[in-house]
């Protein structure tokens, strides 16, 4: 016959006297490595914890690419960005007064038309030329003035040498270069309209014979 184990309904001092009370064992965090597919290094995170990633390694820095342009033979070079308004006044060679006057079209167009020309494809050297010393002529009307835009670097890397307190006119400074190739242009207007004009004059010319043969 088996023996009958009594059920306790309450608490039992001298049962619970008998009982092994051991302190209460706190899990252990455990930790785990993370693999690595990019080969960078492990980084371990604890159980219950955030995973860190990883820090990328910078990139590296791509090469800077120089800031050069290949010119072509017998190109001109550009002027800078930068430019400067410098006033000029210009006037024809006392030489050139007489076939000023004998050409038909006012001297004063002439000088202003030999400028614009003169102007048209100029550039500011960054060098000083001194003016020519030639003699001009007299009449004032003859006398253009107006305002050019010059390459401000140019014309900073001639002050620095020949006027470095800022005292003198921009036109002196810059007058040895212009002033002879509006010289020159007038040479050559003044030829093309002597050209124009023996043209015209001459009966035996193309044009003159063209005309007679058509008024007969």
């Amino acid at each position: 016959m088996r023996k009958k184990i009594p059920t306790i309904t309450r608490p039992d001092p001298g049962y619970a006297a008998g009982l092994k009370v051991s302190a209460p064992v706190e899990p252990q965090r455990q930790e785990f490595t993370r693999p690595d597919p990019e080969g960078v290094g492990i980084t371990r995170a604890s159980e219950g914890s955030e995973l860190m990633t990883p820090e990328r390694p910078p990139a590296p820095h791509a090469e800077a690419v120089p800031d050069v342009v290949e010119r072509s033979p017998g190109v001109a070079q550009p002027q800078s960005a930068r430019t400067r308004k410098v006033d000029v006044r210009v006037t024809a060679l006392e030489r050139q007064a007489a076939a000023l006057n004998a050409s038909g079209v006012n001297p004063a167009h002439v000088v202003r038309a030999a400028l614009r020309r003169a102007t048209r494809h100029w550039q500011l050297k960054p060098e000083f030329v001194p003016p020519r010393s030639d003699r001009t002529a007299k009449p004032a009307s003859w006398r253009m003035r107006t305002t050019v835009a010059v390459d401000a670097e140019a014309l900073t890397a001639i002050m620095a040498i020949e006027d470095p307190l800022d005292v003198c006119s921009k036109w002196s400074l810059i007058r040895g270069q212009l002033e002879p190739l509006v010289w020159q242009e007038i040479d050559k207007i003044l030829a093309e309209l002597t050209g124009a004009r023996a043209q015209s004059e001459d009966p035996h010319a193309p044009d003159a014979a063209n005309k007679t043969s058509d008024d007969g």
